[in-house]
């Protein structure tokens, strides 16, 4: 059956909320988190609280890369791009020795940003239309995709052997991440941190 794997990107506080609660059912998840600023869109970002990155991870969820600044990678000159990853990177690895990976900001990237990235992390998650199934098999273009596919991954888990991934996105929209979690599991999904996931790719 499809293997699932729950990300959040930007890192906003309220996904402590939801780090906790995925660790109460037994499900761990992947949260991107933007590492150069205290907010974002005018909400906090777990940056301002570091001790909660702390718990995020003793909990066994991943933390992964948004970048420093949540800039789109394909505007910058491979230096800035360098800074971003590099930054964002030591960041990370206060907390953890873990492989870490990155998500695209706004699923932004190109061939020289997917070549710097694999300088730096173990993979990159993009979204949007591109390879949103997952039937590219490059660890550095991995696909995901909003909740409204979630009956659409349902359908294609069941009559589609060759479909083994499916990247769930979620950013502010976290209302119904812990109800779509319990459904998975309840469906019998294997849910994993998508450091994990990546493996049957």
């Amino acid at each position: 059956m499809t293997i699932i794997s729950l990300t959040f990107d930007d890192g906003y506080l309220q996904h402590y909320d939801i780090a906790k609660k995925l660790y109460h059912m037994d499900i761990q998840a992947t949260f991107f988190i933007i590492t150069g600023l205290k907010t974002y869109a005018g909400k906090g970002l777990l940056t301002s609280r570091p001790e909660l990155i702390r718990d995020i991870l003793d909990m066994g969820h991943e933390i992964g890369s948004h970048t420093e600044t949540h800039r789109d990678l394909t505007a910058l000159k491979p230096r800035e791009i360098e800074e971003e990853f590099a930054n964002s990177l030591n960041f990370i690895r206060g907390f953890t020795d873990e492989p870490v990976g990155l998500a695209y900001p706004y699923g932004s990237f190109n061939q020289v940003v997917a070549d710097i990235a694999r300088r730096y992390f173990a993979y990159a998650r993009t979204m949007g239309s591109y390879n949103r199934w997952n039937s590219i098999r490059d660890r550095f273009c991995v696909g995901g995709m909003g909740a409204r596919y979630l009956p659409e991954i349902i359908l294609k888990s069941l009559f589609t052997e060759k479909f083994k991934l499916a990247v769930l996105v979620f950013h502010e929209d976290v209302r119904f991440a812990i109800a779509i979690a319990k459904l998975l599991k309840d469906l019998g999904f294997e849910i994993k941190p998508l450091r994990e996931a990546i493996k049957t790719l």
